[in-house]
């Protein structure tokens, strides 16, 4: 839930630019026709997978999800919309904002909270149609799900070896990417909305990280 809380009472919007620094947007199943119309690209986009660690803006904490969410991309290294402009603090969608930029009010979060409520968007309904994409994404939940990963961690926790399962897993994750953009032509900047964000990246929410040794062999080290 991204609910950004006033640093002042006030009661209109002063452009002061605190919301779209402090997290993109949620999208919705009423947000769908902002990407098939062109206002927000594939490419602005990137999924939160079910089981991924996200953080919770309300309540200044990090909480597993247990769905699926699709998100404006962030600045990297930062929290900030991709979409925001920051000379003019301005959006660069303003007239083609999503339901839940519309709905937010720093100095009243009502009618964000009742926005937050409605039925988010996801690839399932993103990309309905696309038969091959689906099964894709679906071999790959599979494979590399958040759920799988936590077993395979919590084994390891108890002294078991499992971590050529993470490797593995690590490892069709990074090789998928570049395959379907080889035999599907779908183009890189894609990757985030269709698979996520690279489970390198995102294993650190386990306490681990991967690191190649002077072979080249990854290694899982221990945060």
């Amino acid at each position: 839930m991204e609910i950004v809380t006033p640093f002042e009472q006030q009661d209109e919007c002063i452009r002061c630019g605190q919301c779209c620094r402090r997290g993109s947007a949620t999208l919705h199943v009423a947000d769908a026709n902002l990407i098939i119309e062109g206002a927000i690209s594939y490419s602005d986009l990137f999924t939160i997978r079910e089981g991924e660690l996200v953080y919770n803006n309300l309540d200044d904490e990090f909480i597993t999800i247990d769905y699926e969410l699709i998100k404006i991309s962030e600045i990297k290294g930062a929290r900030t919309c991709s979409l925001f402009i920051e000379d003019g603090n301005a959006c660069s969608i303003y007239e083609n904002r999503p339901i839940q930029c519309r709905a937010y009010e720093c100095w009243n979060t009502e009618g964000f909270i009742d926005t937050f409520n409605e039925e988010k968007l996801t690839r399932e309904h993103l990309l309905a149609g696309n038969s091959v994409l689906l099964d894709v994404i679906r071999a790959h939940e599979e494979r590399c799900s958040y759920a799988r990963l936590a077993e395979y961690v919590g084994m390891i926790r108890e002294g078991k070896d499992m971590v050529q399962e993470v490797f593995d897993a690590l490892s069709y994750d990074e090789a998928l990417r570049p395959l379907l953009t080889e035999k599907l032509g779908v183009a890189p900047e894609f990757m985030p909305l269709i698979l996520g964000r690279p489970l390198r990246d995102t294993i650190i929410m386990f306490g681990y990280k991967v690191e190649k040794d002077q072979e080249g062999n990854n290694c899982l080290l221990v945060l």
